[in-house]
Formats: structure tokens, C-alpha cells, sequence
């Protein structure tokens, strides 16, 4: 008889002394992420090699030179040369570039670019949620009986121990009296 008053207390103790908090956790705001516009720019760069005339120049020259020997006269695209013999027996010789231009072709490298741009706005709205509203209430008869039951709860577990160890507390009593 003793064991199951122990075990109807135990169990009364554990079934009513649950709690339970009827709060709700509010949630977060959202958040924007990201609010701006962003630009993707490419570049395609090709490399190509044309040909290219080119003018160069040929500097204007002249020599002399004098010998002992005939007249000469010589002539190229490019100078003029004349040889003649001077009234003391000397040659004179003198020679002249013609001034002009030379044309050369030249490869070139030529660098292409092609540029890209693609804008796309990103742009994160927030999305309205409701807000919680509470609304006070009375406790249902079965957590009001809860919440008063405590103490009752906490008298009998007392006053059960004082029952189970009534044996030894009586002998403690006796040896201090």
C-alpha cells in the first residue's frame, strides 16, 4: 500500500506540473539584399595584321673628290654624279642623292575592340508580412487547475518524504533529544 501511494504522488506530481510558455516568437523583418543596378561590360578584343604602305625617306647626300684622271658623269634613281677634269690637270668629282621618297609595304598588328554592355536591374522588394497581434484570453479550467495545483503539489511530495523517511527522522529526533 505504501509503494503505490508513492507511485499515485509521483505520477500526480509529473502529469500536473507540466508548463508550457503560449508565447510566439515574433518574426524577423526581411532584409533587402541587394537595391542597385548592376552593368555587365564585355570586351572582344581581335587581332588582325594588315599591310601598310610606307613613305621612307631618303636623305639628301653630297661628296667630292678630286683625282687626277677623264670626265665621268653617272646617274641612278637615287644620285647624280659628276666627274670633270679642273684647268691644273685635277679631276673634280661630285655626287648628289635626288630627293625623294622610297615606298615600303609594313605589316601591321591593328587590335579590335568590341565592347558589350548588358544592364540588368536586380532589385529585391520586401514582402509585407503580418504582424502578430495578441489577444489576452482566460486560462481554460484545466491550466488554471495547473497553476493552482502547485503548491498543493509541492505540500504532498513533503509530506509523502516526511512519510517514506518518518522511520529514520523519529531515530534522528531521539538521539539529539
Amino acid at each position: 500500500m505504501k509503494s503505490l501511494v508513492i507511485i499515485v504522488v509521483s505520477l500526480a506530481a509529473l502529469i500536473l506540473s507540466g508548463c508550457h510558455s503560449s508565447k510566439q516568437m515574433l518574426p524577423s523583418p526581411p532584409v533587402i539584399v541587394n537595391n542597385t543596378d548592376s552593368v555587365k561590360t564585355e570586351y572582344i578584343e581581335t587581332v588582325r595584321i594588315e599591310t601598310v604602305p610606307v613613305d621612307v625617306p631618303v636623305p639628301m647626300e653630297s661628296a667630292k673628290q678630286v683625282v687626277p684622271d677623264s670626265t665621268s658623269h653617272l646617274e641612278t634613281s637615287f644620285a647624280e654624279s659628276d666627274a670633270w677634269i679642273n684647268p691644273d690637270g685635277t679631276l673634280g668629282h661630285s655626287i648628289k642623292n635626288k630627293e625623294q621618297n622610297l615606298k615600303a609595304e609594313v605589316k601591321v598588328p591593328v587590335k579590335d575592340t568590341q565592347t558589350n554592355n548588358t544592364a540588368a536591374s536586380v532589385r529585391e522588394v520586401p514582402v509585407p508580412y503580418p504582424e502578430p497581434v495578441y489577444i489576452e484570453r482566460d486560462f481554460s479550467k484545466w491550466e488554471t487547475f495547473r497553476i493552482e495545483a502547485f503548491w498543493y503539489l509541492v505540500g504532498a511530495v513533503l509530506i509523502s518524504l516526511g512519510w517514506i523517511l518518518r522511520k529514520p527522522l523519529i531515530t534522528a529526533i531521539r538521539k539529539c533529544l
